[in-house]
């Protein structure tokens, strides 16, 4: 059975990014808490949550669960607003005037798709990333498969990527990745910084930026098998060696 913890939540603004409510107009609701074990075979996550941040998180340990944390105003939601399908889990919304706030523990590797309206998405130790949020940052840490990333406000960054391809962009926020393996990298912003790390490859590089400076440590090579093309409309971008450990 889930455990729950009750409580009475106040919600700010700052709220809306991380799975408040002020979208909805409300100024203070209920709150609780519960977590259940996942049982049956999961190879793959979809997430389709209207208000609430989302962290997915690979583990080898054998700790499959979903732990969620909901505000709501009026009636209580009432039952489980997570199921599995097919080996797909999938994360949804608890209704009109109401945020729910998950965190999942999945195996290491599996692919996440999806969308969040408002909120933070943080994915660790997951194959390929396909996901998207109209407010709110992404956060990606030891991907392994190819990621497609998109938030129209918010900041998206990425730590040990190890996929093939990687295409991220935001409307207003920074972009920082760093890539463990020779990719095609696609970042682009409209209002902020890009900074990209890679390892020793040849790289065709195009650079643009309206309002910045450039700093590109990587040589362009027009036949180089990879790609970077990296552009803001106002902010620097930086093209960084990866370190000697790498090599």
């Amino acid at each position: 059975m889930p455990q729950r913890l009750r409580g009475l939540g106040v919600l700010i603004a700052a709220g809306l990014a991380t799975g408040g409510l002020t979208a909805c107009g409300l100024v203070q609701g209920e709150t609780f808490e519960d977590e259940a074990a996942l049982s049956g075979r999961i190879t793959s996550v979809r997430i389709d949550n209207d208000a609430g941040s989302v962290t997915v998180n690979g583990t080898d340990d054998g700790r499959l669960t979903v732990h969620r944390e909901i505000e709501y105003r009026g009636d209580e939601p009432d039952g489980a607003t997570h199921r599995i399908e097919d080996g797909e889990l999938y994360l949804g919304g608890c209704g009109n005037r109401c945020s729910v706030r998950y965190t999942v523990d999945v195996p290491t590797g599996v692919p996440v798709r999806g969308e969040v309206s408002s909120g933070t998405i943080h994915v660790a130790d997951v194959g390929a990333v396909n996901v998207t949020t109209d407010s709110g940052r992404i956060e990606l840490s030891r991907v392994t498969g190819p990621v497609q990333v998109r938030t129209s406000n918010g900041r998206i960054t990425g730590e040990d990527i190890e996929g093939p391809r990687i295409a991220v962009e935001t409307s207003n926020g920074d972009i920082t990745l760093t890539s463990r393996s020779a990719s095609d990298v696609r970042a682009k912003t409209s209002n902020g910084d890009v900074t990209v790390t890679v390892p020793e490859a040849d790289y065709r590089v195009t650079v643009r930026t309206s309002n910045g400076d450039t700093d590109i440590q990587v040589p362009d090579d027009p036949s180089a098998a990879h790609r970077l093309d990296l552009s803001t409309s106002s902010g620097d971008i930086s093209v960084l060696r990866a370190p000697e450990a790498w090599r």
